[in-house]
């Protein structure tokens, strides 16, 4: 185990950088509805260093990485077929990919069901016309930060 593993200080470095970099992922799709690939990858890449250095387990946050960006990438593929067009951006699936490395697999369900929550809700409380395009970004950088953060209590 890494030495850092043993600071009390280390979860919340942690936190402090993911929030940045997820606050960063919120503002951008705001304003321009995309997310950059360098900063899904520095998500992914901050992820599996803070899993390696705070002793968790990496082979669950790699496949946590696949799981997610594979989730979000499939559902897109059936609505592509079904619908003729896109549902959701590929950007959402690499954050779910990159923050797969921060909640492992097993906290990607939680994840989505909290980001979806929170976005059909804000959809229904704006009220959203059918096939109006909401960023879905903000709403999974959020409901990732707060698993991560259930995670760490734990």
């Amino acid at each position: 185990m890494p030495a850092t593993a043993a600071s009390p200080l280390g979860p919340w470095l942690a936190a402090a950088c993911l929030a940045a970099l997820l606050l960063a992922v919120a503002v951008i799709d705001i304003r321009e509805r995309r997310i950059p690939d360098a900063l899904n990858a520095a998500i992914g890449a901050a992820g599996l260093a803070a899993t390696w250095l705070l002793g968790r387990d990496l082979v669950a946050a790699l496949i946590g990485v696949a799981a997610g960006y594979l989730a979000i990438a499939g559902v897109n593929a059936l609505f592509r077929r079904m619908r003729g067009r896109d549902g959701v951006g590929m950007g959402d699936a690499k954050l779910l990919g990159a923050l797969g490395a921060w909640v492992m697999w097993w906290g990607l369900p939680f994840v989505v069901l909290v980001a979806s929550t929170a976005g059909l809700a804000v959809a229904l409380l704006r009220g959203a016309a059918r096939g109006e395009m909401i960023p879905f970004g903000p709403f999974v950088a959020a409901a990732g930060f707060i698993v991560w953060l259930a995670q760490l209590s734990f």
